[in-house]
């Protein structure tokens, strides 16, 4: 798998498979016995970078004598599907398929001022490969360059300039570590991938490059293909201490539902070559297993070499064990029940988008929203972000189904929106569970309403639910930029116990401007609620009422009002100062036109009264209306008469 990086060579299987049968592994030989002279006399190598070529060994052969490899050499090479070449080239093909570590060998005449330095190549820089094409570069990818030149791309392949011959007398050895996000990317933006940059990119592990150069070195003297000098250059960053893990077997044992003691659990990791500090009660995790790196991964050694089979099967202890849903899964069957009911398809939408669409939803450059996560490997710029926003999904679905010709388009969507504490990103982000309306074609602003009404209906919540228009989000902004100036409502939430408004999601017609960008001609409506703002006030309880026994008392009221005065200002005045006698309120009538005064509206309610115990009075209703009448002029409405 990948993150077994070890298992991508012939030793990490074996080890595997000795671990798999409790049998002894043997590593082969790797011990030069016969050295001379110094590496250091006849290289000089520098990294400049440490973050990209994490540790460089370099080794030296002399005297090298070109020769066909042996005949055992060739068809181990040939099984694992490589070509083989000469005495050289095969030792560096068979220890990387042996140690799974790249390894690259120049010839030291070749290399100008006996110099290695590892660096990042410079924009518009080219390359020939060994492969004969000259590659374009940029800054982020990593040359290996000597006094004067560059002569290989760093885990990918060395240069036409520096390639072996026959008539090579003295070998460099090259064996690194390399980052392997890097690499891959790298690989693919000069396109040219090969099987070094396949385990470059992986990750590798620094201390099995110095076993793996050792070992071409040894091959090198058994096959007497020529002197191995003595001693080893290296660069880069030191070679990290092992890594270090407490032993919890209680932990453990709770993840796996078994009963193992330490001893048995230490049995195991020794198989592995994962060792045990008794003094610190702590697990030595080897260089080579990148993989382990908590109690959660040692638990999972363990359950592979305790045996999956003998695990007793138990269920889940929590609320899912009865087959129940979650609060939150009823709140969203009641989203998805409203809107299908009416009218609204569901859209599944990508939350990758690009930043674009910022611009295109007339964002000002200061707006919140803007402060997206980045994706670190996107498949291109159009899905480069996480979205903070819903719409971008919604409006791009609606607008090709403009482009087609679809009349009268209802999409729903419930996702998430990604909305990051700070950037860079240090902490997971907050997860936001979005219920995105949009339509165009038939209907209005007022459609859209009562599909949020139904909704908010269908929780309990709408008897407490108000419209705000006039909210500011952005300075010298009122409303939302993307949608339409004059038409547009926050949804607020009056909590009943506290009176405190809540913002819950927002509705209104999209913005002509953000339309055009999209290439919708047509009136386009939305609504977003907030699900997790929901939640707390949403309730399915139902509470029954008796049949009235009692009449109620009817009143109407028709009123003269500033036209910038909202009718939910109105009614919440209206409830206020009824009191509890209040059962109803409609609004029957409004009107705008040539017998009313201009920046003057007309409204018209309907009020109902009555007493759940007794019949009520006419004082009592008017006294009820008297206090109503007074509420009202403070507001400076005046009776129409």
């Amino acid at each position: 798998t990948s993150n077994r990086v070890d298992c991508y060579a012939i030793l990490g299987i074996a080890r595997e498979a000795a671990a798999a049968y409790d049998l002894p592994f043997y590593k082969p030989d790797h011990q030069v016995k016969s050295e001379v002279d110094q590496a250091q006399d006849y290289i000089k190598v520098a990294v400049q970078d440490s973050d990209l070529c994490t540790h460089y060994c370099a080794r030296i052969c002399k005297d090298v004598h070109i020769a066909p490899s042996p005949k055992w050499m060739q068809r181990r090479l040939a099984s694992c599907g490589i070509r083989p070449i000469n005495n050289l080239v095969d030792i560096t093909n068979y220890v990387m398929l042996e140690y799974g570590q790249p390894m690259h060998a120049y010839d030291l005449s070749a290399v100008a001022g006996n110099q290695i330095l590892v660096r990042r190549a410079r924009d518009g820089e080219s390359f020939v490969t060994l492969d004969g094409v000259k590659r374009q570069l940029d800054r982020d990818v990593l040359m290996i360059c000597d006094a004067e030149k560059e002569i290989g791309i760093a885990g990918i392949m060395g240069g036409e300039n520096s390639m072996i011959t026959d008539k090579v007398q003295t070998v460099l050895f090259e064996a690194a570590t390399f980052q392997g996000a890097n690499i891959r990317k790298s690989a693919k933006r000069i396109g040219l991938r090969t099987d070094a940059s396949g385990f470059f990119e992986k990750g590798l592990d620094p201390a099995n490059a110095i076993e793996a150069i050792n070992r071409a070195c040894a091959l090198m003297e058994e096959l007497h293909a020529g002197t191995v000098v003595a001693g080893m250059v290296e660069a880069g960053k030191p070679i990290e201490p092992l890594k270090r893990i407490p032993l919890e077997e209680g932990r453990i044992n709770a993840l796996l539902g078994t009963d193992l003691s330490k001893e048995e659990m230490i049995d195991y990791f020794k198989r592995e070559e994962i060792g045990y500090d008794r003094a610190t009660g702590e697990v030595v995790i080897p260089s080579f297993r990148q993989d382990l790196h908590a109690t959660c991964d040692l638990a999972e050694e363990v359950a592979r070499f305790y045996g999956y089979d003998k695990i007793p099967v138990t269920l889940p202890k929590n609320s899912a064990t009865t087959g129940g849903k979650s609060f939150r899964m009823y709140v969203r069957d009641k989203a998805e029940e409203v809107a299908q009911f009416s009218g609204f398809s569901q859209a599944y939408c990508y939350s990758f988008e690009s930043p674009k669409i910022f611009d295109k939803l007339l964002l000002p450059k200061e707006a919140k929203e803007r402060a997206a996560i980045t994706i670190s490997n996107p498949l291109g710029e159009d899905f480069s972000i996480m979205r903070t926003l819903p719409l971008g999904g919604i409006l791009t679905s609606l607008s090709t189904n403009y482009s087609r010709r679809n009349k009268d388009v209802r999409l729903y969507e419930i996702a998430n929106i990604y909305l990051p504490k700070e950037l860079p990103l240090k902490d997971l982000p907050d997860e936001r569970e979005q219920f995105t309306l949009g339509f165009y074609g038939e209907g209005d602003f007022y459609t859209m309403k009562g599909v949020v009404e139904e909704f908010l209906e269908s929780l309990n919540m709408l008897e407490h639910m108000q419209l705000n228009s006039r909210e500011t989000l952005y300075e010298g902004i009122q409303g939302r930029p993307y949608l339409h100036p004059g038409r547009q409502a926050e949804i607020q939430y009056q909590d009943p116990k506290t009176e405190e408004l809540v913002k819950i999601g927002y509705l209104g017609e999209l913005h002509p401007l953000v339309a055009a960008n999209y290439g919708i001609k047509d009136r386009v409506y939305l609504a977003v609620i907030d699900i997790p703002s929901v939640l707390p006030y949403a309730t399915f309880e139902r509470r029954y009422h008796g049949i009235a026994k009692f009449p109620a008392l009817s009143r109407d009221l028709s009123m003269v009002v500033p036209r910038e005065i909202l009718a939910g200002e109105i009614e919440q005045t209206i409830r206020n100062c009824a009191g509890e006698y209040l059962e109803k309120l409609e609004l029957f009538d409004l009107y705008e036109g040539a017998q009313i005064q201009k920046g003057y509206k007309s409204m018209a309610y309907s009020l109902s009264f009555r007493s759940a115990k007794r019949t009520l009075s006419d004082e009592e209703v008017n006294s009820c209306m008297d206090r109503i009448l007074n509420g009202l002029k403070e507001m400076k409405i005046e009776l129409r008469s």
